[in-house]
């Protein structure tokens, strides 16, 4: 069991285009993800799951079998190994979650997470 205060956790800068703020626990990892209107992801696929739920803006998704286009309070369910890829319409917030797969703590007193791009829908 794990206490996160939210407000604690710095966020990230990916890009210049994009930042997150990442929790994480033993099987299940969360990231708050802000991403500017442009940005863009190749295609690629994740071991895992993932959610994406957009919280406000507006997210495309290409997949197989077809494109999807995210606004706020919808929500899109990637399966492990399905190839996709992404870009952004709107200044988007979202939030991510997966089971993290080569995620490694950092000391706890500085940041206690940390994310690796090439396991994040937000890589670019």
């Amino acid at each position: 069991m794990g206490f996160y205060d939210w407000d604690k956790i710095k966020p990230e800068e990916l890009t210049r285009l994009s930042r997150s703020r990442i929790a994480r626990s033993e099987n299940v990892m969360l990231a708050e993800v802000e991403v500017r209107r442009g940005t863009s992801t190749p295609w690629h696929s994740h071991e895992n799951e993932e959610l994406v739920i957009v919280l406000k803006g507006a997210w495309r998704f290409y997949l197989p079998s077809g494109e999807l286009t995210l606004e706020a309070n919808q929500m899109l369910s990637i399966p492990a190994g399905v190839e996709h890829s992404s870009e952004v319409l709107e200044d988007t917030l979202a939030l991510n979650i997966c089971t993290p797969t080569k995620l490694a703590r950092r000391n706890e007193e500085q940041q206690p997470f940390e994310h690796d791009p090439d396991q994040s829908l937000w890589a670019v």
